[in-house]
């Protein structure tokens, strides 16, 4: 049996190693490796007050915080292209957010309770050129106004040149 070297040995080990890094890189979107944007969006009665109007696109991590005295969400649906945020606020027979017409998925939601953080967080890979309405549509009693008719709505536009 012939005789090998240390240095020929840690050369085949390196090259076996690289070769398994670049396979594993061509596997998965440079936009896997990447830490997502952290985004804590803050509630309270009946507004969101720290919600960003601009993000950029790919992986996002959001994070719900309620400083209100009433039970909030935060959902996060796609909106369809081409629908104004204004079609859905204001009008008495504006659409609901979450029906087929106006939004193209529900992406998730965080809910929290008076003063507290919601349970986990919400990642979301943001696509570029599109706007994701943010919302609570809870109601106080069965009878009250839904939270987003009280003001409780937003929207988030992704774009490449956001803060």
């Amino acid at each position: 049996m012939p005789r090998t070297s240390v240095s020929t040995v840690v050369a085949y080990a390196g090259a076996f190693v690289t070769a398994i890094s670049a396979t594993a890189e061509a596997q998965h979107p440079a936009s896997w490796a990447a830490q997502p944007a952290a985004v804590t969006v803050v509630g309270a009665d009946y507004a969101y007050t720290d919600l960003p109007s601009t993000l950029r696109p790919g992986p996002t991590l959001f994070a719900f915080e309620n400083h209100g005295t009433k039970r909030h969400e935060m959902s996060i649906l796609l909106l369809k292209s081409g629908i104004a945020m204004e079609t859905l606020v204001g009008a008495a027979d504006h659409p609901a957010v979450s029906s087929r017409a106006v939004s193209d998925s529900i992406v998730g939601l965080l809910l929290a309770r008076p003063g507290e953080h919601s349970g986990g967080q919400l990642y979301v890979n943001l696509v570029a050129g599109r706007d994701y309405v943010v919302i609570c549509t809870l109601r106080d009693t069965p009878d009250a106004r839904p939270h987003a008719d009280l003001g409780m709505i937003g929207v988030i536009r992704v774009r490449e040149t956001a803060p």
